[in-house]
């Protein structure tokens, strides 16, 4: 009977065992696995709340930052206007004091033309070309004047 419980254990019951055994070790095997696969999907689902939070703290910073730089731009635009009104009012009064003392420069250049007259000598071919070239700087100058004051009095009525 001896060799037949031999038998019986190595062709029957020790499979059996080493079935069992191999169960217990895959299972706590699985248990392993799963417990690696929680803490990765644990340290996943911290990831994505941290770069949601991140995106949040990002799109509340552009939006700070789009604000001040609005501001800024509203700011430098103000100065802008402050500067092209201050250089037109400038330059238009520089070009009225050109206009006036061209005026006064052909008064004075039509008196000698007059006095050469009154004295029985005609006024030289250079002095008269003078005269016609400086009327019509003239008429340039007021032409742009009259444009510059146009274009001021539709700048202020808007």
């Amino acid at each position: 009977m001896s060799t037949l419980v031999v038998a019986l254990f190595v062709a029957v019951i020790g499979p059996l065992l080493l079935s069992w055994l191999n169960g217990i070790q895959r299972r706590k095997e699985k248990i392993e696995d799963y417990a690696r696969q929680d803490e990765v999907a644990d340290r996943a689902t911290a990831v994505a709340e941290q770069a949601a939070t991140a995106a949040q703290l990002l799109v509340e910073d552009n939006k700070r930052v789009a604000l001040a730089a609005a501001g800024a731009a509203d700011k430098t635009f103000g100065k802008l206007d402050e500067i092209h009104t201050l250089v037109n009012s400038n330059m238009t009064a520089a070009m009225q004091a050109e206009l006036d003392a061209t005026v006064r420069e052909v008064a004075m250049m039509r008196e000698v033309g007059a006095l050469h007259l009154a004295a029985g000598r005609d006024p030289s071919a250079e002095a008269e070309a003078a005269i016609v070239a400086t009327e019509g700087r003239i008429a340039e100058l007021r032409s742009a004047l009259e444009d510059r004051h146009a274009a001021q009095d539709q700048v202020d009525s808007q």
